[in-house]
């Protein structure tokens, strides 16, 4: 019988957190390249075996996050610990404050995605194409001290950065990680598997989550550390938006905080406008909130009025103003892409102050209302066998021939598009038209592959 020993198990990688020692350097771009060919960025498979790869990675993240928080230090950025009071060895969470924080009259809150290290966008950014100001808050905290805080207040405004991902304390290392670092600490060898979260052991009181950690800096450092009389804007990020969200809504907490919000913006955010309970932040959503979603049009686009737009493709329901992100197709790479946006109407509402008022957007269907070529083409390899499947279409949404008569066609709003033509703003297909005179109830649109069924009524 065979057998085999805890000694004879492979030892963990080691590797140390220093960019030179793991084979990079940073160029002229601030751009992290490898030593051995400045062409090459960070390269994750360097061997077959997993452990390895991420443990490198473990140690060159840990030397990005080194680079990252030497220069927020430059920017007069100071680490705190939350909860406040605690002590370095025991179990808290860091985020980063101006030095004068209480001194300004304007205050903006970031706070990024809960997968990311503190003060981290973005990795593919920040080790790959665009370095690491682009990849870091570093480009928002310089460009935000060149802003003034209002009409009478000439200064920047103070700057927070919240932590919402490094939450499982590391006994061993007396950090925070984030929920994808802590799979890749040292272990007892290269093949175990890895630690259970334990409450005790790894929790950090009153951060134990997101959602906890929100309640902390509003409760710890908006709450005791900003001037009474000071405006914050917000800006948050994927779930960490919907915890911000959450948080606020609700009577007692916008009774307290709702006269310091200045804006909010939300980036990637999916909070339903039928969750708002609070009439003071139901408001204040719609009159100085705006939300950027990934879509398909230009950045600064508008998607979407506060009141959504249930004829559109996707998620509208933010209850406020939402645009295109532009080029960004992750939630991680939507506040680097809309970032000057974000900052010059975050400027716009603090120069008007209390008299400022979202505008009023309203669109109406998805683009111009038609479903898109390149998604038919998903759909189906072409338009030569468009004589696939059915679609069936409500009586409401097709003009009857009373209407026709009547002259009363602009009254019907919902169109359906099947090919490039009606894309481009054109007349419903022929098609559509030759079905609706042959059976004005129930009328059948051949599409390729795609069957929708729609009774009568609503």
């Amino acid at each position: 019988m065979f057998r085999r020993r805890w000694s004879g198990l492979p030892a963990d990688p080691v590797f140390a957190a220093d960019l030179s020692e793991l084979g990079y350097f940073i160029n002229e771009d601030d751009e992290i390249r490898s030593l051995e060919d400045a062409d090459y960025y960070f390269k994750y498979f360097l061997t077959k075996n997993e452990r390895y790869n991420d443990r490198r990675r473990f140690a060159f993240n840990e030397a990005i996050g080194k680079i990252v928080h030497s220069r927020l230090d430059a920017e007069s950025l100071v680490p705190l610990r939350l909860p406040v009071g605690t002590k370095p060895t025991e179990p808290h969470v860091p985020i980063r404050i101006s030095a004068d924080l209480p001194k300004h009259s304007r205050v903006v809150l970031i706070i990024g995605e809960e997968i990311q290290q503190l003060g981290v966008l973005a990795h593919r950014v920040l080790g790959g194409k665009g370095g690491i100001n682009k990849g870091s808050v570093l480009n928002l905290v310089q460009a935000l001290k060149t802003q003034p805080s209002s009409t009478t207040d000439p200064s920047p405004p103070g700057i927070v950065i919240a932590n919402p991902s490094e939450l499982w304390w590391w006994p061993e290392g007396k950090r925070g990680l984030t929920p994808l670092a802590r799979h890749d600490i040292p272990m007892t060898s290269a093949v175990h598997y890895g630690r259970a979260y334990d409450k005790a052991k790894n929790g950090i009181p009153k951060n134990l989550n997101c959602g906890g950690h929100i309640k902390c800096v509003f409760e710890e450092v908006v709450e005791k550390l900003v001037r009474k009389n000071a405006k914050l804007d917000v800006i948050a990020v994927g779930n960490s938006a919907e915890e911000v969200e959450r948080y606020l809504n609700d009577d007692e907490v916008w009774e307290k905080f709702g006269p310091k919000m200045g804006a909010l913006v939300v980036l990637g955010g999916f909070y339903h406008s039928d969750e708002f309970k609070c009439e003071g932040f139901k408001r204040f959503m719609r009159e100085r909130a705006r939300a950027y979603a990934i879509h398909q049009t230009p950045l600064d686009n508008p998607i979407v009025g506060a009141l959504g737009n249930p004829t559109a493709m996707g998620f509208t329901s933010f209850g406020c103003p939402a645009y295109s992100a532009g080029e960004a197709n992750v939630d991680e790479l939507m506040l680097i892409e809309t970032h000057y946006s974000v900052l010059n109407w975050l400027e716009k509402v603090a120069l008007q102050g209390e008299a400022y008022k979202n505008e009023d957007v309203q669109v109406f269907g998805d683009g111009d209302g038609a479903i898109l070529a390149d998604m038919l083409h998903v759909w189906g390899d072409g338009e030569e066998d468009v004589e696939g499947s059915e679609v069936k279409v409500k009586e409401s949404e097709v003009p009857s021939l009373e209407d026709d008569k009547a002259g009363n066609l602009n009254t019907h709003k919902k169109e359906v598009a099947v090919s490039d033509e009606s894309s481009s703003g054109s007349p419903q297909d022929s098609k559509v038209a030759a079905a609706e005179k042959e059976d004005e109830e129930n009328v059948i649109l051949k599409v390729k592959n795609l069957k929708v069924t729609v009774e009568d009524g609503e």
